[in-house]
């Protein structure tokens, strides 16, 4: 059993607030419990995060967890035609190279988990082995194109489990009956967000928010950090393998390697 604990690091709920405080505090909590618990994880990054808050990209590197992609500023690329998201995602790759001393960048996960039908060809032109971005296995069809050798790691949709008040042993079973689960996470998700969205001075935003999107702040901080701590510890004790994915991509090209010799 392997579990893959991966994290979209972008602003605090992108296009609804402009603030980064799941950045500087929710992300070092993070990667606190991480370091606890020896576990290596995959941090999607947006360019926006590796331009103006480098030195966070940096500390994640320098940690030895894995740096991917999560486009410029948390663009919905549905929205977007092909030139555009291949700019898009090009320079996003770039500025994280450049960020990082010791990091190859071959993983992408979408915006919104929305990738545009011909994400696996800009993705294959661009160098990279792996997306991220696609829920359900039966939609994978809809995206694949002739030879374009990318490997989808399916994000669970277990991940808001989390943040909900259902069974914590519902969560437990249904990871632990997978060969492979792929989780995401964010660092707001780490902090108050109910006491955030309180302090932003655009009352529209705070009811808009408060009252139709609990989804945004419900359960998130200590709850969050409580429930994930506990999480990987019963992990753990059941003997799962957490891993990153660019380590499965590794095993992958070693496993084609024996086979040809």
């Amino acid at each position: 059993m392997k579990i893959a604990l991966t994290f979209d690091i972008e602003r605090d709920n992108p296009n609804f607030l402009d603030t980064y405080q799941g950045i500087k505090i929710g992300l070092m909590e993070i990667l606190k419990i991480l370091s606890n618990f020896n576990i290596k994880g995959t941090f999607f990054c947006t360019g926006n995060i590796a331009k103006h808050h480098p030195n966070y990209i940096e500390l994640i590197e320098h940690k030895g967890h894995e740096i991917a992609c999560h486009s410029l500023n948390h663009e919905r690329l549905t929205r977007l035609n092909f030139k555009k998201c291949e700019e898009i995602i090009n320079q996003n790759k770039k500025i994280l190279e450049n960020t990082c001393q010791n990091s190859e960048i071959i993983g992408f996960r979408a915006p919104y988990l929305k990738p545009p039908k011909f994400l696996f060809k800009i993705l294959s032109d661009l160098g990279f082995k792996y997306d991220s971005s696609i829920t359900s296995p039966k939609k994978l069809k809809d995206y694949q194109i002739e030879n374009c050798q990318i490997q989808e790691f399916h994000p669970s949709n277990l991940s808001i489990l989390f943040r909900l008040p259902l069974s914590y042993s519902y969560l437990l079973k249904r990871v632990f009956k997978n060969k492979l689960t792929v989780l995401y996470f964010h660092p707001w998700e780490a902090i108050n967000m109910k006491d955030l969205i309180f302090k932003q001075s655009n009352m529209f935003t705070v009811f808009k928010n408060i009252g139709f999107r609990p989804d945004r702040w419900g359960n998130t901080g200590d709850s969050f950090i409580n429930k994930f701590s506990k999480f990987l510890k019963d992990s753990i004790l059941k003997n799962a393998e957490f891993i990153p994915l660019k380590q499965l991509i590794i095993e992958r090209d070693k496993s084609n390697m024996l086979r040809k010799h």
